[in-house]
């Protein structure tokens, strides 16, 4: 996943999720400001029920008859004398005298208690339901203002972003143009020096003179890998690469003479234990992950250190005794223009292709590392290439 792709979703995760937690207290205190005013409603309606019935009850009462009847269509209508003994009800339910209002789930009862007792009724019980298609009218309407409030804020944040990530994509744009032209530009001269110091005579020279050449031979080689770690980030996807069956042996000895001078000159001992092992890759592949790993281990080793090399049909690793990786670090050194080294610099590139690299043909890397001790970098083939 490219990283303005990363930083994109990342930041409309917090764009819309923080937007989203804000909309969600709204919509949580709106609908229970909704559903207060409505059970407000209720109450009054409850009040203004027990007033008619109490008006009845004395109308019964100025009559003298101890007869009556009444029925009020949704309302639950209970009467009590005043040691809240039933007289007569339209309902079942128990009543909680300590309670003026209460509900029980979308059940409201009102108790309400009469100064002037007639036809021995003391307390007037109503009970009403809240209606719940009311309830879920304002669920309804906080949902239809939810989906129209995120689309609204997707196209804001989606605007937003854009306008914020201009200036960056138009930054990377411009890096990995330069990169393309710089690597474009080395090929010439690091091709020429390559050729020159190889052809060079060197029976006359003075001691000096060939450790000078040698160092000229490592500063070259340098370059000739950094040119082709740019090559392979600037121009993979336009490079028609072919599998082939390689044995990854002989390429793993071949990049060792190809680096002899580097190892030499750091006075590192290399030692191997190697069997043939057949793998189908891209040749230039293999070569820029081996020497990848190989320079990073001769990087990082110390003078006169030592590296060990082994290779079975199930996984290859180079160890080495040099500085090692804090272990904070470790989850970074993947990452592109990370070094981890401020003694030895790099542009953070080596181990961001052999990554990607790996991932291609399904290898898991594994790091073990000590710091001030050593690395060790494992790569286990898939099951299927083991040959």
């Amino acid at each position: 996943m490219k990283a303005s792709t990363k930083t994109l979703i990342f930041f409309m995760v917090i764009y819309l999720g923080s937007i989203g937690a804000l909309g969600s207290v709204i919509g949580y205190l709106y609908y229970h400001s909704e559903k207060y005013k409505l059970v407000e409603n209720l109450h009054m309606q409850m009040r203004y029920k027990a007033r008619d019935i109490n008006s009845k009850l004395e109308y019964y009462h100025n009559l003298e008859s101890e007869e009556f009847t009444f029925y009020e269509e949704g309302y639950g209508i209970a009467l009590y004398d005043k040691n809240k003994a039933l007289i007569a009800s339209t309902f079942d339910d128990k009543i909680d005298f300590s309670q003026l209002f209460y509900h029980k789930g979308l059940d409201y009862y009102l108790v309400e208690s009469i100064i002037k007792e007639y036809l021995n009724v003391k307390y007037i019980v109503i009970k009403k339901t809240l209606p719940i298609e009311k309830l879920d009218q304002i669920l309804e309407q906080i949902w239809i203002v939810a989906l129209f409030g995120f689309v609204f804020l997707l196209f804001i944040a989606l605007l937003l972003s854009k306008i914020m990530l201009y200036p960056l994509r138009q930054a990377i744009q411009t890096l990995k143009q330069f990169i393309k032209d710089t690597a474009h530009e080395m090929n010439t001269p690091i091709s020429t020096i390559l050729m020159s110091q190889e052809h060079m005579p060197k029976e006359n020279l003075s001691p000096k003179q060939l450790r000078a050449l040698d160092r000229i031979e490592i500063a070259t080689k340098t370059l000739s890998q950094l040119y082709n770690d740019l090559t392979f980030i600037s121009f993979h996807t336009h490079i028609n690469y072919e599998d082939t069956k390689i044995n990854l042996k002989d390429i793993i000895e071949e990049r060792i003479r190809y680096m002899e001078t580097m190892i030499q000159f750091k006075k590192i001992e290399i030692e191997c234990h190697m069997i043939p092992k057949e793998i189908l890759m891209d040749r230039r592949k293999v070569v820029l992950l081996i020497d990848n790993l190989l320079s990073n281990a001769i990087k990082f080793s110390r003078q006169g250190g030592y590296i060990r090399i082994d290779l079975c049909s199930e996984q290859l690793s180079i160890q080495d005794n040099g500085i090692g990786i804090k272990e904070d670090e470790k989850k970074k050194i993947f990452k592109r223009f990370e070094s981890t080294s401020t003694q030895t610099g790099g542009f953070g590139l080596g181990l961001d292709i052999v990554s990607q690299i790996c991932r291609e043909y399904g290898i898991k890397i594994e790091v073990d590392s000590v710091f001030s001790k050593g690395s060790t970098f494992t790569l286990i083939f898939p099951k299927q290439s083991h040959k």
